[in-house]
C-alpha cells in the first residue's frame, strides 16, 4: 500500500478544514448471487498455486461480492452520491470476485474523484482510511466517502482467524463533507503491546466526560481488555470486522443527531499489534426523515445494542 501526506504548514496543519460527517448509510440481507462457471476455474486455479483447494460447498453457497455491496448502498446516499474528490474503501475479508470494485463507481457516480483501497489492516481499515481521509481533507477535498465492506463467503478451507471472520454481508459508507455539522477526529493506528491495551483505552476514556460520551470498543479491543473492559464500553460483537462498529454509529445515528452524543470509537488488532481510535461530536438538530439516505433495519438496530 502507497501512502501519501500533505505537506504540513507553519502552524502543522496544511489547510484549515477539519473532517466533518454528513451522513452514514448502510445496507445488510443482500441477495447472494451463483458463481460463474468462470469463477470457479479462476478460483481453482488461484489456490491451486499456492498448494490449496477451492472449497467447493463454499463456491455453492454463492456470493455477495464488494461490487454488489457497493451498488446496493449507493442509492441510500441520495444527495450525497453525485459527486466526491475521494472514495476509500476499507475490507479485512478477500473479495468474493475478481477484480476492484471501486471502478463501479465511474459509471455509477456522475462526478468521480479518486479512488482507492485499504486492506490487509484487519480491523483498522476504517481507521487508517478515516486518518488518510483526513490528511486529504486538507488539500481541500471537499466530499470523501469512505466504504466499509464485509463479505462473508470463504471460497478455502483454510482457518480464519476468529476477529476476521465474516459472519454477514453488510456494507457501511461514511459520507464526509467539508459543510457538515458533525467533527470527525481520527488519529494514526499506533503499535500497543496487548498487556497494555486496557490502560490505554482507559486513558483515553479518562480524557472524556463519562456521561457526555457513548464509548464503543470493538472486538479486538474487547478481547484484549477481557476483564479490564471499562465499564460503560459498548462491546460491538464480532462477525463484521470491517463494519462492525461503524454498524453501531449508523444504527444510532438519527437518534444522535437528534439530541447530541460525542462518541469514541477504538479498537486493536492482534495480528497487527496495533491500536486504533477516532472521535466523532455529532451535533444536535431537527432531522428530516430520509434526509441522508440513512437505512437500517429495525431488527439491525436492536441486534446491535
Amino acid at each position: 500500500m502507497y501512502i501519501t501526506v500533505s505537506r504540513p504548514a507553519d502552524n502543522g496543519r496544511a489547510g484549515p478544514r477539519d473532517l466533518r460527517l454528513a451522513a452514514v448509510a448502510q445496507r445488510t440481507g443482500i441477495d447472494r448471487r451463483e458463481f460463474r462457471p468462470q469463477d470457479h476455474d479462476y478460483f481453482r486455479d488461484l489456490y491451486g498455486t499456492f498448494g490449496l483447494a477451492a472449497d467447493q460447498e463454499g463456491l455453492a453457497a454463492g456470493r455477495v461480492s464488494f461490487t454488489d455491496l457497493v451498488e446496493a448502498v449507493l442509492p441510500d446516499l441520495k444527495g450525497h452520491g453525485d459527486r466526491f474528490d475521494l472514495a476509500v474503501m476499507a475490507s479485512a475479508a478477500p473479495d468474493a470476485e475478481p477484480g476492484f470494485p471501486m471502478c463501479f463507481l465511474d459509471s455509477a457516480v456522475p462526478d468521480v474523484g479518486l479512488v482507492f483501497g485499504v486492506a490487509d489492516l484487519g480491523l483498522l481499515g476504517v481507521f487508517t482510511a478515516l486518518w488518510l481521509a483526513e490528511n486529504r481533507s486538507r488539500l481541500d477535498a471537499r466530499r470523501i466517502l469512505v466504504f466499509a465492506l464485509d463479505q462473508a463467503s470463504v471460497l478455502h478451507s483454510e482457518p480464519v482467524p476468529a476477529h476476521l471472520r465474516v459472519a454477514e454481508d453488510t456494507v457501511t459508507v461514511l459520507v464526509l463533507d467539508a459543510d457538515a455539522a458533525h467533527r470527525v477526529e481520527p488519529a494514526q493506528p499506533y503499535p500497543v503491546p496487548p498487556d497494555q491495551v486496557a490502560a490505554r483505552w482507559s486513558a483515553l476514556l479518562a480524557g472524556e466526560r463519562p456521561a457526555a460520551v457513548t464509548a464503543l470498543a470493538g472486538p479486538g479491543l474487547v478481547a484484549a481488555c477481557g476483564d479490564r473492559l471499562p465499564a460503560g464500553t459498548v462491546a460491538v460483537p464480532a462477525g463484521r470486522p470491517a463494519s462492525g462498529i461503524w454498524s453501531v454509529l449508523a444504527a444510532e445515528w438519527d437518534g444522535w443527531r437528534r439530541t447530541g452524543r460525542r462518541v469514541l470509537l477504538a479498537d486493536y488488532d492482534p495480528g497487527l499489534g496495533q491500536f486504533a481510535h477516532c472521535a466523532i461530536t455529532v451535533e444536535a438538530g431537527p432531522v428530516e426523515p430520509g434526509a441522508d439516505g440513512h437505512v437500517v433495519d429495525p431488527e439491525e438496530q436492536e441486534k446491535l445494542r
